[in-house]
């Protein structure tokens, strides 16, 4: 027994919330989940996730549910003024180097729900839906409590856990609990985003779509299904007080659509900003999500940031919770994301500039900067649980997914911990006792074959580590170095007994 009712209270069960809850049960942490609304929130907010985020829903076990509810990312095109295209990212087709497509158009509500279904399948998860939370406090003994109102029944109720994790948004109470300052990067530009219903009777852009102007772009995007969005950037002291009257919105989408053909959803008013906390932790309180980072849309990378966060820090809070980790496992969690997150929002926030006169040169440079479509390298991790063996190490990095010879996904035999996918002469070369204490520690041993082959002889290693996040730990070309590292290794993420 711990002393405290839970082990974890994840703050807010949005798309951030449901996937670290889900991560979290699958370790057989003891979690409270707590969020105001009994139901996903049905207003379209998020629209696109990639084959990263797809990996994290194939370790809790819901692609296969999430996939249908979502389309491959059908392609974007960037005009000129003219008209003409100066640029654009191909449609998809069949799986990326993550094992998945690369991107996907998706439905925000559609993916939350599948993940509260998900927790409402796991044991170890009490679900409070529902409930406003009204304080969050650390306590003198250690952990915190969070106080909490039903909305149903104004009952109040007092929880306490070891940790608590607030995935609640820009307006973050766990943040603000826990005194977290942000930085600002200095973007605050209003948008008016209009989500619509069409018929079949319309031709709009089958791909997405951005069209450019000084003072005011616009971002047309073929979401799923019948759904179209538009984003309309403010221009530089425009009133918006009016933006969302009804007639003034027909009047912003009458080049394209008109009320004969196209049924509003929604308009909402957003103000993107470039945000990330000085600190993502403090004590028992941590952050992730849109409380600790706020990023423009324009990569497309704000839900999957978030979703990063949830698979950094659950694996984290599973080896301290569950294995007898120390404690100092979790601030890496902080160094290691923010550095990655503020790189994704400068780049975003680059992005935003050049819609405004399309350049194919700077496109291109900042998709390639993120990875995207193949295109370039995944962002770095910042300094944490990974080895920095110099230039050219892929260690930090995000790594692929490949197929063994027999068809089966690397991740699938992993599951959510650390995996060693190496060759046949390299397992066979390690010492029995090195092999077994990180077995004991919860590492798993794989010999490669099929693209697991090719994808070492890539690297030219004989071997590499991976984490539960699915980023390189790091390569190693002898059986001393591997044996050493998982040593070293297993020592940090589970120095007493695997409790399971």
């Amino acid at each position: 027994m711990t002393g405290f009712d839970y082990d974890v209270a994840v703050v807010g069960v949005g798309p951030v919330g449901g996937v670290l809850a889900n991560l979290l049960g699958l370790q057989g942490v003891r979690t409270v989940a707590i969020d105001r609304s009994p139901q996903a929130v049905q207003a379209p907010r998020g629209v696109g996730i990639d084959g990263e985020i797809m990996r994290v829903a194939q370790t809790v076990g819901l692609a296969e549910t999430l996939e249908p509810t979502m389309k491959v990312f059908p392609g974007t095109e960037y005009l000129d003024l003219e008209g003409n295209v100066v640029s654009s990212r191909p449609g998809l087709t069949g799986a990326g180097p993550q094992g998945w497509p690369d991107r996907y158009q998706m439905h925000q509500p559609d993916f939350e729900e599948v993940f509260r279904g998900g927790m409402s399948a796991r044991p170890d998860l009490e679900l409070r839906y529902g409930y406003v939370v009204d304080e969050v406090r650390a306590l003198p003994e250690g952990g915190a409590a969070v106080t909490a109102t039903e909305v149903a029944s104004g009952e109040q109720i007092t929880l306490t856990a070891r940790y608590v994790v607030g995935c609640d948004g820009a307006s973050s109470i766990v943040r603000k609990s826990a005194g977290l300052a942000l930085d600002d990067f200095g973007l605050n530009e209003p948008w008016l985003v209009v989500d619509l219903a069409v018929d079949d009777e319309i031709e709009l852009p089958r791909v997405n779509t951005h069209y450019p102007d000084p003072e005011r772009p616009v971002i047309y995007i073929n979401v799923v299904r019948d759904q179209r969005r538009y984003e309309f950037r403010a221009a530089p002291g425009e009133d918006l007080s009016n933006a969302l009257d009804e007639d003034s919105i027909w009047e912003r989408v009458s080049r394209w659509v008109t009320p004969e053909h196209a049924k509003l959803v929604r308009a909402a008013v957003y103000t993107h900003r470039s945000l990330v906390a000085q600190h993502w932790r403090k004590g028992p309180l941590i952050v992730a999500g849109d409380a600790a980072h706020q990023t423009p849309p324009f990569l497309g990378q704000g839900l999957c940031a978030g979703v990063r966060d949830a698979s950094s820090i659950a694996w984290r809070l599973g080896a301290v919770i569950r294995n007898g980790a120390d404690d100092a496992l979790i601030d890496s969690y902080e160094s290691e994301r923010d550095a990655h997150a503020r790189f994704i929002i400068k780049a975003a926030t680059a992005l935003g500039q050049v819609y405004k006169s399309p350049d194919k040169k700077k496109l291109d440079s900042i998709n390639a900067s993120v990875g995207r479509e193949g295109r370039g390298q995944s962002p770095r991790l910042g300094p944490g649980l990974w080895v920095d063996a110099g230039e050219g190490c892929p260690g930090g990095t995000l790594a692929p997914q490949p197929r063994l010879a027999d068809g089966r996904l690397i991740d699938d035999l992993i599951g959510y911990r650390f995996g060693v996918v190496a060759t046949a002469e390299l397992l066979a070369a390690i010492p029995a006792e090195a092999r077994q204490g990180a077995e004991a520690a919860g590492i798993r041993f794989i010999e490669a074959s099929g693209e697991a082959s090719s994808w070492l002889v890539e690297l030219a290693t004989s071997a590499v580590v991976i984490r539960p996040d699915r980023y390189y730990y790091g390569t190693f070309d002898d059986a001393g170095a591997l044996a050493d590292a998982v040593r070293s290794l297993g020592a940090v993420i589970a120095p007493a007994p695997v409790t399971a």
